[in-house]
């Protein structure tokens, strides 16, 4: 009988560990792209009246490693939920790029070097 119980509970236990976690899930292009839009449309809700108020974040994952570019926003946006926003889009990036076979050209993109608040809005400045 304890045998019978032991198995039981071994046959549970393994049982639940075929469960796919939140990292298996199959990730589309389409769930990123919704993913970036919620982000830009976060950003788009905040204006900036002067450059101090301009800030950038790192976003995305290249399949080589890095981010993929840098957001550009005013430092009056709701900064807890973007980088809650980016980190998950940047994880779900990541998972996409393994589960596809994804390369890059392996460049590094630099974090922007002058950011400025131009009519209203944080823009970087090449």
């Amino acid at each position: 009988m304890m045998k019978f119980l032991i198995l039981v509970l071994l046959l549970a236990g393994t049982a639940g560990s075929c469960d796919r976690s939140e990292d298996d899930q199959e990730i589309s292009s389409k769930d990123l792209d919704l993913q970036f839009e919620a982000i830009t449309n976060l950003v788009a809700t905040q204006n900036c009246s002067d450059s101090s108020q301009c800030s950038y974040m790192a976003y995305g994952s290249k399949a080589c490693g890095g981010p993929k570019g840098y957001l550009v926003f005013s430092s009056d946006v709701d900064t807890v939920k973007l980088r809650t926003l980016v980190d998950n889009y940047t994880k779900a990036e990541d998972t996409y790029n393994q589960q596809n076979g994804i390369i890059s050209d392996c460049s590094i993109v630099p974090p922007p070097q002058n950011i400025n608040c131009i009519d209203g809005n944080c823009v970087k400045i090449d």
